[in-house]
């Protein structure tokens, strides 16, 4: 509203711009409790209240040398600067090893150092740096000759504070400088610099730190670039382990639980952060309310995070004012990337993510780039009888659809831009809230703190919310695309946690968005996760089209398989039963479309353990197979194989291995050795093999089948588990009782984890 110069009184160094998203008259009146430049304002006039203690003290000084006077001493000389006292340790301060050995290595070396020993603490604002450096100060305090402790928040700062410290030495230096206290630690020796909060984006630290190798210096930084400063001796101060977490809970609330339950889900769903723990241990302590404290933060989570810490917790503002600090440093385009990351899982979001969903255009893989009248789109003119309400909805859709891919192009571009990219990137780090790892191939992945995350989202109003989350849908779904011949999943696998985070009315928020995170969900073989696109696909195609049309039975089939490899057996059979009725009646038994079916159905069958009735369709299958495509076509051989593994649960092992043995040689030809029909077709010869007591040949095929699966679907793929398990009988049988035992307690574990206690394969 004004520039700078005409809202500071000049020459104030200690002024601190506060922005308000508002006008004159909203600068001053609030009509709620909740609004933001209110809470904003509140948090500020807060910590100045508690600033008002030092000047309090100094007044008590004064007061102490008239009193003195009166008495008949000597008059005190008040021109004489004192020291700036180190700032304390709270006395709910919770050691955290790593962070202070880590600093000691630096700056206390064992050996003579070769350059001057430096540690930069970096890392978001409330991770509880300056605790830690001040901690570690204060256990060390007597291995250096002097510590100079600089407020580094701003240069005007940073400049009175290195002249009261120089001033503070003897009368001999009333009219040192900033510079002079440089030179003069340059010359001395043992000492130790703290520049505390040094923060400020562009704000340089060079001229300000003495070049001497027989003293140290310690800074604390949001700022991601002071690590410029020593390379080779940062670290950057994250979240608590969750034995500190609940220490530091325990200890501001001041309670001994017999059970420490509810304190771990506590600091867990506040994100092992420290000051928004010592909130929580403030509210505890206030209320007596540790049990009922999760509830009361998941119904009022803003409010709280934005309530300051009380006096005496050692901290003056509150988690979300600290986040304000530097989210609302950065630029624009960086602020609205944010909000779209927020809405993502907080961890591995994939550079590529980014590249491949601006050279896509942001378009889906099934959504049409314009209404044609096509079977996608079924958009009619409305002068030949008027649109249907589907048309109209169809319609619309594309009409947003059109608007959400151009905010995306007006944040990231219309054409890919790495290096415009990277900027934005840089100017998000350099506040630490976005973190960056790059893998042995070069691959980059970001992260964000959840607590992060969730206060951009209590930022923004509810459309705002549901806007975003579009953005980031949309972002997504430009980047899928079915997997070509022979490509493994990797990608599916990494955006796939991405996709799970979206709210559930953006993954169906039209049909053409289900269809397109199904592909990922079923190649990454999260069947329970994909459950409910596919049954609200089903439903809007039987709306739509009609229970009875291609698409619709073809969706059918693969909701029932969805139900299949989900392990609910019981309606997987149900459906699949209805749908091959269907299909027979519609297309006739012989169509390619209903004889897969019927082999779904079978397969079905024989995991209910109806395996007579299952071998009757399958050996129905083959034989409609061989006599209207042949005995080399992929979809026979596989018809064999149903056959072959049929015949061997029904222990007719010598026939099924004949039969298993002919299928596999002719999938090698067709199809190579890595398709998936063929790594199936051998890991059942495998089991017949074992089941034989041909247990080396067993053991060799065992092992490639896993490789190949791990290979092609990642080792937390169902497929990947079952071939897991299989190995481990495999080498059981073998009497290597030792690595069977290791591999199934890991699939176990595996199989609890992604499909559940109460899954069939889990139970079994």
């Amino acid at each position: 509203i004004v520039p700078r110069h005409l809202a500071v009184i000049q020459g104030d160094s200690k002024a601190r711009v506060v922005v308000l998203h508002a006008d004159h008259c909203q600068m001053v009146k609030y009509t709620r409790d909740n609004d933001v430049n209110y809470r904003k304002v509140a948090d500020y006039l807060a910590e100045l209240v508690g600033e008002a203690t030092v000047a309090v003290e100094e007044n008590w000084i004064r007061e102490n040398g008239y009193r003195g006077i009166a008495k008949g001493e000597s008059a005190p000389t008040f021109q004489t600067v004192l020291p700036k006292p180190r700032i304390p340790v709270s006395r709910n301060y919770v050691h955290r090893p790593y962070i202070y050995d880590f600093i000691t290595e630096k700056l206390l070396p064992l050996a003579p150092p070769e350059h001057q020993p430096r540690c930069i603490l970096h890392g978001l604002g409330g991770a509880g740096k300056t605790q830690a450096g001040t901690f570690w100060i204060e256990q060390n305090k007597d291995k250096f000759s002097r510590i100079v402790v600089v407020d580094a928040s701003n240069q005007q700062q940073i400049e009175a504070d290195l002249e009261t410290a120089i001033r503070s030495i003897g009368p001999q230096f009333s009219k040192a400088t900033w510079k002079d206290a440089v030179a003069y630690l340059s010359d001395e020796k043992g000492w130790l610099l703290f520049l505390d909060n040094a923060d400020q984006p562009g704000l340089r630290l060079d001229e300000y730190l003495p070049n001497s190798i027989h003293g140290a210096i310690l800074v604390t930084t949001r700022n991601r670039d002071c690590i410029l400063y020593a390379p080779d001796s940062h670290i950057q101060v994250e979240k608590m382990t969750e034995k500190e977490a609940v220490d530091l809970l325990h200890k501001v609330a001041n309670v001994t639980p017999l059970s420490i339950d509810a304190s771990i889900a506590i600091v867990r769903e506040v994100g092992l952060w420290a000051l928004a723990i010592t909130q929580a241990g403030a509210y505890i302590f206030r209320t007596k309310s540790l049990n009922t404290y999760l509830a009361t933060f998941q119904k009022h989570r803003d409010k709280l995070m934005r309530e300051a810490v009380p006096a005496g917790r050692s901290g003056q503002l509150s988690a979300y004012t600290a986040f304000d600090l530097s989210f609302e440093l950065l630029p624009k385009e960086a602020q609205e990337l944010m909000k779209i990351c927020a809405f993502l899982h907080h961890s591995s979001i994939p550079h590529a993510l980014f590249e491949k969903s601006t050279v896509s255009g942001f378009r889906g893989y099934y959504v049409p780039q314009r209404a044609t009248g096509g079977a996608n789109d079924s958009v009619s003119d409305s002068a030949s009888g008027g649109e249907t309400s589907h048309q109209m909805e169809f319609r619309q859709f594309l009409k947003n659809n059109e608007a959400i891919v151009s905010s995306l192009e007006g944040i990231l571009g219309s054409k890919w831009d790495n290096f415009s990219f990277q900027m934005l990137i840089d100017s998000i780090a350099r506040g630490s809230l976005i973190d960056t790892t790059t893998e042995s191939d070069g691959q980059r992945f970001y992260g964000i703190h959840p607590l992060v995350q969730t206060y951009i989202r209590d930022l923004l109003g509810k459309e705002d919310r549901e806007s975003y989350a579009l953005l980031a849908g949309q972002l997504l779904l430009g980047a899928i695309e079915p997997l070509s011949k022979g490509e493994n999943n990797t990608w599916h696998r990494q955006i796939m946690p991405h996709i799970d985070h979206l709210p559930a009315e953006v993954k169906m928020a039209y049909i053409f968005h289900s269809l397109s995170f199904l592909i990922v969900y079923k190649s990454t073989g999260s069947w329970n996760a994909g459950q409910p696109l596919s049954e609200y696909c089903y439903s809007q195609l039987c709306e739509v089209l009609g229970a009875q049309h291609p698409i619709t039975l073809r969706m059918m089939e693969d909701l029932s398989k969805t139900l299949h490899f989900g392990g609910r057996l019981e309606q997987a059979e149900k459906l699949r039963r209805e749908v091959c009725s269907l299909q027979a009646k519609i297309l006739g038994p012989q169509d390619p479309h209903t004889m897969a079916v019927m082999s779904g159905l079978a397969n079905t069958l024989h995991e209910c353990g109806q395996v007579r009735e299952a071998e009757k369709i399958r050996r129905k299958v083959l034989a409609l197979q061989m006599k209207n495509l042949g005995p080399r076509r992929t979809s026979t051989v596989v018809a064999m194989n149903n056959v072959a593994h049929t015949l061997y649960e029904r222990g007719q092992l010598a026939e099924a291995e004949k039969i298993q043995r002919k299928g596999l040689r002719l999938l090698k030809e067709t199809l190579g050795p890595h398709h998936k029909s063929t790594v199936v077709a051998m890991g059942n010869l495998a089991d017949t093999l074992q089941d034989r007591g041909k247990l080396e040949e067993a053991e060799q095929m065992q092992k490639e089948v896993l490789a190949l699966r791990t290979e092609a679907l990642g080792r937390n793929h169902p497929d990947t588990l079952l071939a897991m398990g299989n190995f481990a009988l495999t080498l059981r049988a073998c009497g290597r009782l030792t690595e069977a035992e290791k591999m199934g307690r890991e699939v176990l574990a595996l199989r609890r984890e992604i499909l559940g206690e109460r899954h069939p394969d889990t139970v079994l």
